[in-house]
């Protein structure tokens, strides 16, 4: 069949409607395309789509700022690598039929122009060759606000758990008015998709009870790109969604090994399934399993120091559920062969966040010193050899301060939160002196809170998210004093910039995340040279799945791939902590990348 007899066939059919229903199909509305059009608007045999962000802002996410995983500051490696472009996959050949289709989350109308009143008089659907059309007709009133909707993809299991598809795709029209209009709208809650093969089921549901606000779900078997537009004259949504999908075996560059026999020159620890392990040699031990059912229970966080030749980390007391932040729990060195565990703080409320100063002989940590919920956490230090510890922060005040990292032996940064969302970074320094850094650097109406702080290892630089207002995050380079450095401008573009591990020589790994997508992770690894602010992207790819901790060594980046994320934008650090996850290490330089080891569950915590 030639593309001018499939055009004359294109199969145009009305789902759902209301009474008063448009029967006129959009087949007939569409101009018939030339044939040069029509070989573009074909599907390669394997065709893959780069994400495009829309233009306008994305939702806002809230990312937890309390004690979670947090890539540790590594010390300086033996052996500097000098970081090269690695191959990067082949862009493939545009399909013209699909500019402007990704997998972001997407708005159609002015996200902010309030409640609008309307009637659906109609939804249809049509064939295309590169993709399938639902028309949704809309009438609204000459005295309503325009209609808008937001369009986003997500696993069916964070939509709908139970639902027949894999994934959904939602248009929400969260300030559609539950008025007459709304009311002489008659969508059966449900539905079956007549002649589409991307797109499997439909459904419709509001809540009853609320003023505004109603969804439209559709099936899909697997992510497809996706593009979400208003028309005028007369209103009408169209969501098109591409028939072919975005991914391949090579579309995560961060999950294909290049090799089998790859590893790091120096061990590295990490914890899996409430344990500390150690992988060294090309094989994985578990340094804590003898000890736990005596001593202590499930670790949750873990630092190293090659200067004190031991890891420390906070168990929480046996039986007790390692997921509850408030959960009795103890700080706890160990040497680095799994052996000499030593109990330095006794059992504490709930203690977070140990760092070792650059000397080794001294523990920073956060700690819970009341049941109030949310917890309160403070700073205090100990002595790696054991002793009384010692509070750094304030004894109370509206923050609760975690995180903490050693700029050098004498002070600390951390961050800090407040009820009212407010948050900020704090810098301790002699004389027991802490300062608020955080104020000048979110002052105006740029950025709403800054997330953690991730110290440079000779510490004259410290990285931070500053979270945009509008949603997504830039990030910020300060000196030691916490103060905006003078060379470095902020990194900024896409969707969500999180600073990831500092290497040799002050070179910051970091991740750009194209676009805000609750479906898929579009990113850019990336590095930032300190001295020169040379910026050199070195791997780029999408994923279902998500990044978690990552550390640099003495010969490139040992990381974490999990195979699901929580419900949300991707970008931030946040973890799924029962979902599946493998330890990988790329030698930057050479290029080399491998798998070293998998797991049923989140690991955490990766240090060198």
């Amino acid at each position: 069949m030639n593309y001018r007899t499939a055009l004359a066939l294109l199969l145009c059919t009305t789902l759902l409607f209301a009474a008063g229903c448009e029967q006129t199909s959009i087949a007939e509305q569409e101009a018939i395309k030339n044939a040069a059009t029509l070989q573009a608007a074909t599907p390669s045999a394997t065709p893959s789509v780069t994400p495009t962000p829309t233009p306008t802002a994305p939702p806002t996410l809230t990312p937890t700022l309390g004690p979670s995983p947090t890539p540790t500051a590594t010390p300086n490696p033996t052996r500097t690598p000098n970081p090269t472009l690695t191959p990067l996959p082949p862009t493939p050949t545009p399909n013209a039929a699909l500019a402007g289709f990704s997998l972001c989350s997407q708005t159609a109308g002015e996200s902010d122009g309030g409640r609008f009143s309307a009637q659906v008089s109609g939804i249809t659907t049509t064939i295309e060759p590169a993709f399938e059309r639902v028309t949704i007709g809309l009438r609204v009133p000459a005295d309503s606000a325009p209609p808008h909707a937001v369009a986003r993809c997500l696993g069916a299991s964070d939509d709908a758990p139970g639902a027949s598809s894999t994934y959904s795709l939602l248009i929400d029209l969260g300030d559609w008015l539950h008025d007459d209009a709304f009311k002489t709208t008659a969508i059966s809650p449900t539905g079956t998709l007549s002649g589409t093969t991307a797109l499997k089921s439909m459904s419709y549901r509001f809540d009853p009870n609320a003023v505004a606000g109603a969804t439209l779900a559709f099936g899909l078997e697997q992510p497809l790109p996706y593009r979400l537009t208003l028309e005028t004259n007369p209103y009408r949504l169209v969501l098109e969604v591409a028939k072919s999908g975005a991914f391949g075996p090579g579309s995560d560059m961060l999950s294909v090994s290049t090799t089998s026999s790859v590893t790091p020159d120096e061990p590295l620890f990490y914890i899996q399934d409430g344990d500390v392990w150690k992988y060294a040699g090309g094989k994985a031990a578990n340094l804590t399993k003898d000890g736990r059912a005596g001593q202590y229970g499930a670790v949750t966080d873990l630092a190293v120091s090659a200067a004190a030749n031991a890891l420390a980390f906070c168990a929480v007391a046996p039986g007790a559920d390692a997921g509850d932040r408030l959960a009795q729990s103890s700080l706890w060195t160990l040497d680095l062969d799994g052996t000499v565990a030593q109990d330095l703080s006794g059992e504490v409320l709930a203690c977070a966040d140990p760092a070792f100063a650059p000397d080794g002989k001294t523990l920073a940590f956060s700690l819970a010193e009341t049941d109030a919920s949310p917890p309160r956490f403070s700073i205090w230090t100990v002595s790696a050899d054991g002793g009384t510890g010692q509070r750094v922060s304030a004894p109370s005040d509206e923050w609760s301060r975690f995180g903490p990292q050693w700029i050098d032996g004498d002070r600390l940064v951390y961050a800090a939160s407040a009820e009212d969302s407010r948050s900020t970074l704090f810098v301790h320094g002699p004389g027991n002196v802490e300062k608020d850094v955080g104020a000048d650097l979110i002052k105006g109406e740029t950025y709403r809170s800054l997330g953690r702080p991730l110290v440079a290892p000779d510490g004259s630089a410290i990285a931070v998210e500053a979270l945009r207002a509008g949603g997504g995050a830039d990030l910020l380079l300060i000196d030691r004093d916490g103060a905006p450095m003078a060379s470095q401008r902020q990194i900024a573009g896409g969707y969500w910039n999180r600073p990831l591990a500092w290497g040799a020589g002050g070179t910051l790994y970091y991740l750009n995340t194209t676009c805000a997508s609750e479906v898929a992770q579009s990113y850019t690894l990336r590095t930032r040279a300190l001295k020169t602010g040379e910026d050199k992207q070195v791997a780029l790819g999408t994923s279902l799945g998500g990044l978690g901790s990552v550390a640099a060594t003495g010969n490139g980046l040992a990381y974490v791939t999990v195979e699901h994320t929580p419900p949300g934008p991707r970008g931030p650090l946040r973890l799924d902590a029962q979902s599946a996850s493998a330890l990988w290490f790329w030698d930057v330089g050479g290029g080399s990348r491998a798998k070293l080891a998998g797991a049923s569950s989140a690991i955490g915590d990766v240090t060198p």
